[in-house]
C-alpha cells in the first residue's frame, strides 16, 4: 500500500494498466492532458472480445478519461515549458481556446527565427514508406550535424518501416 499514487501522462495510460496501482494507494493524483496523446496499442492486442463483448462500448479509454468522470479537476493556467511561444501559441488557440498565459523563454524572446518550418516534398507513398522523405530528412539530419556536432537529433516517424527507412 502506497500512502500516495501520481500518474503523469495518464492521457497516455489505458484504464486497465493503471487500476491495480490506483487500488492500492490511499491518494490518487492523475494529471494529464486530454489534448494530447492518448493511448496506443497499434502493434499490440489488448483482449479478445467475445461476442457479448464486442456490442459493450468501454466507459474510458484512458486513465485521463475515466478520472474526469470521477474526480475533481483543475486546469494549469500557464505554459512555460516550450522555448518557443509559436509553437504553443498554435495549440493554445485552438485547443486551449486561449486560455494558457504563455511564459516566454528569456534566450528566445528576441529571436526572429520561425519555431517550425514546412517543407513539402513530392514523393510517392507506397509499401509504408516515402523515400523522397526519406532521403530528405536524412540531409537535413547531416546538414543539422554539421553545423551542430555536440547536439543530439530525434527523429518521429508514424511507421516502423519509415523509420527503419530513415
Amino acid at each position: 500500500i502506497f500512502d500516495l499514487v501520481i500518474f503523469d501522462e495518464a492521457s497516455q495510460c489505458f484504464v486497465e494498466n493503471g487500476l491495480a496501482a490506483m487500488y492500492r494507494g490511499k491518494q490518487v493524483v492523475v494529471s494529464g492532458d486530454d489534448k494530447q496523446l492518448q493511448p496506443n496499442d497499434l502493434y499490440k492486442i489488448r483482449w479478445e472480445q467475445s461476442e457479448e463483448e464486442e456490442e459493450m462500448a468501454l466507459e474510458a479509454d484512458s486513465l485521463l478519461t475515466l478520472a474526469r468522470q470521477h474526480l475533481s479537476q483543475v486546469s494549469l493556467q500557464g505554459h512555460y515549458r516550450s522555448r518557443s511561444l509559436d509553437l504553443i501559441d498554435f495549440s493554445n488557440h485552438y485547443f486551449y481556446k486561449g486560455k494558457l498565459q504563455l511564459v516566454p523563454h528569456f534566450e528566445v524572446i528576441n529571436e526572429a527565427k520561425p519555431a517550425i518550418s514546412y517543407e513539402k516534398v513530392d514523393g510517392i507513398w507506397e509499401s509504408s514508406r516515402n523515400d523522397e522523405e526519406a532521403t530528405r530528412v536524412v540531409d537535413l539530419i547531416v546538414s543539422c550535424l554539421k553545423k551542430s556536432p555536440d547536439k543530439s537529433i530525434g527523429v518521429v516517424t508514424f511507421n516502423a518501416a519509415q523509420q527503419s527507412h530513415i
